[in-house]
């Protein structure tokens, strides 16, 4: 009898876990939103103050001078996030904004025709396009890609350090506004991956007027062994919520079955393996908004991409994402034999690019006003995504 009143008490923990983290994703999700309106607001107000930037905080004067030097090939665009250990009359300074840390890639050999902006998935960060940067680079785009908040180089960054969907929102719309000054008149795309593809999803949705285009790869959070994730976080939610668990070796097994890209993967410091249980939760409620704001994208191109033999996030998880999208222009890939990661960590192939490629050159014509009023064109886009889905 010993041992199932130990199975019955192990199933009624876990029960109990799992209604406590459901109630904890409820709870959460809300002051979510009102922070989020509220730090939109902030940014708003500080982006009236012209170049006036108070003491220790980075903001339009340092951008002008990463502008200056964008045109680079290659050019680490990197700003150390003020450190708020200092003191005044005895009190912690406020932790700023800041500029995140930036990587670019431009050929200097190549006419500039459009820029990319670039969002790394969960536990990676910002050099994981240096492959994809590269060559996109020669084929006449300037392509940026920043830290998450959390993920990077902000794991260095004292105050900084935690996962912050807020703050890289703000993150995210001022960096385009920095390209859009760096590159006047030339049109700007965004493009994310897994959770930075939710996050592209999101600034296309939030920012219309800095987007020109979104480019979103497998950004669904409907993924693959998910109960058992849930389990696992509200057992550590329970035991010790803020402290960090390796949850990135089980993710990287999930996403790919390639030793030299886990070895990569795993083992580069600027990884992050390890993630508290509130950071998981913030997490999920990020991904859980996922389809309330695809509905508001109404009038700008989307191109969606999915790897067939993803076994972290479900194809259908993303065609279903793909369906709420409200805009005419949209278009899906459905990539054969590609799993989890296509763009990051060198996994694409000469067909992803030239898919980005194609769908950005088709779209390089078109102006935000265009876009809004483009009917006829937009019915065709629209058809040929439907076309994917149907053809794969």
């Amino acid at each position: 009898m010993a041992p199932v009143a130990a199975r019955i008490l192990l199933t009624t923990l876990f029960a109990l876990s799992t209604a406590l983290s459901a109630a904890c994703l409820a709870q959460d999700s809300q002051p979510a939103s009102e922070s989020k309106e509220a730090a939109t607001r902030q940014t708003d107000a500080d982006s009236s103050k012209g170049s006036s930037q108070p003491e220790g905080e980075s903001g339009a004067a340092s951008n002008e001078t990463s502008d200056e030097t964008a045109a680079k090939p290659q050019q680490v665009l990197k700003e150390k996030a003020p450190d708020n250990s200092a003191k005044t009359k005895g009190k912690s300074k406020p932790i700023r904004r800041g500029t995140p840390p930036c990587l670019s890639w431009v050929d200097s050999e190549q006419p500039v025709r459009a820029v990319l902006l670039c969002v790394h998935g969960l536990g990676l960060h910002n050099g994981t396009y240096d492959a994809f940067g590269k060559r996109l680079s020669k084929l006449g785009y300037a392509v940026y890609a920043i830290d998450v908040r959390g993920f990077g180089s902000w794991m260095a960054a004292q105050g900084r350090e935690k996962v912050d969907f807020d703050g890289c929102m703000e993150d995210v719309r001022s960096t385009l506004k920095v390209v859009h000054r760096a590159h006047p008149g030339l049109p700007v795309f965004i493009l994310g991956e897994s959770m930075g593809g939710a996050i592209a999803l999101r600034a296309c949705a939030q920012f219309p007027e800095l987007v020109d285009g979104l480019i979103s790869s497998v950004p669904a959070g409907d993924r693959f062994k998910q109960g058992q994730t849930k389990l696992t976080v509200a057992f550590h939610l329970i035991a010790d919520p803020n402290t960090p668990f390796d949850i990135g070796t089980s993710v990287i097994k999930q996403a790919t079955v390639k030793p030299e890209l886990r070895d990569s993967w795993g083992n580069n410091p600027l990884s992050r393996l390890k993630v508290s249980a509130n950071e998981l939760i913030q997490f999920q409620n990020f991904m859980n908004q996922n389809h309330k704001f695809a509905v508001l994208i109404k009038d700008r191109p989307v191109l969606f991409v999915q790897g067939c033999d993803d076994k972290l996030v479900r194809p259908e998880g993303t065609v279903e994402l793909y369906n709420r999208l409200a805009t005419k222009d949209r278009q899906i890939e459905l990539i054969p034999k590609a799993e989890h990661l296509i763009f990051e960590e060198a996994q694409f192939t000469d067909r992803e690019v030239e898919i980005v490629n194609r769908w950005l050159t088709s779209h390089l014509g078109s102006t935000k006003g265009a876009s809004q009023s483009s009917g006829g064109s937009d019915e065709q886009s629209n058809a040929g995504g439907d076309k994917k889905i149907g053809a794969n």
